[in-house]
């Protein structure tokens, strides 16, 4: 009996690149997602930090701080509006990771009935090989009777 050869394993191999580029992808746009994060959050802390002039101040350094405090309130908002392009990019490589995996699954499980039908037909070829082994009458060689 042949060995075995899974008919669309040119296709599964395919399927399993396809999975694997589409998490990296997945990695790569959490990875993105974090710094977006954690870069949002620096520029909020710096937002908060910032003190506001105490006492009697020029009109030059209250159109500064103004102008400081604009800058980082939208540095902040920049940030967040990042922190959701990078969510987004994130679900939407998460779902593309799910279909790519899902795909190769259901080739994996193709596969793994085929080799459970021929090893069930090679066990049965077996069987019959050795059926006929232990009936055949001592002295006989082969051939018709």
């Amino acid at each position: 009996m042949k060995a075995y050869r899974f008919r669309l394993d040119s296709v599964l191999r395919v399927r399993r690149l396809q999975e694997q580029a589409a998490t990296q992808r997945l990695a790569a746009s959490v990875r993105a997602l974090q710094h977006a994060q954690s870069e949002s959050v620096r520029a909020r802390r710096s937002l908060e930090g910032m003190a506001a002039p105490a006492g009697r101040v020029t009109i030059g350094a209250f159109r500064w701080a103004h102008a400081q405090s604009t800058r980082m309130s939208e540095t902040a908002r920049e940030r967040d509006e990042a922190v959701e392009a990078a969510t987004e990019a994130a679900r939407q490589a998460n779902e593309a990771w799910g279909i790519a995996r899902q795909r190769t699954a259901t080739l994996e499980r193709l596969d793994e009935r085929h080799v459970a039908l021929w090893q069930k037909e090679f066990d049965r070829s077996e069987a019959a090989v050795l059926d006929d082994l232990a009936t055949r009458r001592p002295g006989w060689k082969g051939g018709s009777p």
